[in-house]
């Protein structure tokens, strides 16, 4: 008995917080040709419907392109031979927690903001290996070199 007791408060208290991280931030919405998320080692092929997860990486072949569509509203297009990594994102604008950072190793990317970047204007980065956009809602279209 109070092991099953023990088990359901252990259950009650992490059951939030396992419920949270485990939401996905987007979904794919189109993929073509070679399109592919990279999750903890392992390679999934990108299909409509495929929830995303913090951390993961985005890529296409040479002929592949990927759209998805965060929770916040954002839209991302990747065109042939890209790659971003979905480093950070957070929103819970009830709580006043918002922020996202994009990191764009190369290739083809186009960004529409969503909420997070009305709500708190300054609060979404994206990164390359050259520079770092600072996004205050806009729509971009950017190709970056290896």
């Amino acid at each position: 008995m109070r092991i099953l007791l023990i088990l359901c408060v252990l259950l009650a208290w992490t059951g939030g917080a396992l419920g949270q991280d485990e939401r996905p931030i987007g979904l794919v919405k189109t993929a073509s040709g070679e399109a592919t998320v990279l999750r903890e080692g392992r390679r999934l092929t990108a299909l409509p419907g495929l929830g995303l997860a913090l951390g993961d990486v985005l890529a296409t072949g040479s002929r592949g392109s990927l759209g998805v569509i965060l929770r916040d509203d954002t839209v991302l297009s990747l065109g042939p031979s890209s790659q971003i990594k979905l480093e950070q994102f957070v929103f819970e604008p009830a709580q006043g927690n918002l922020g996202m950072v994009l990191r764009v190793t190369r290739g083809l990317i186009e960004y529409l903001s969503g909420k997070i970047s009305k709500l708190a204007p300054g609060s979404v980065r994206i990164e390359t290996p050259v520079a770092t956009l600072g996004i205050r809602g806009t729509h971009l279209l950017a190709r970056i070199e290896p």
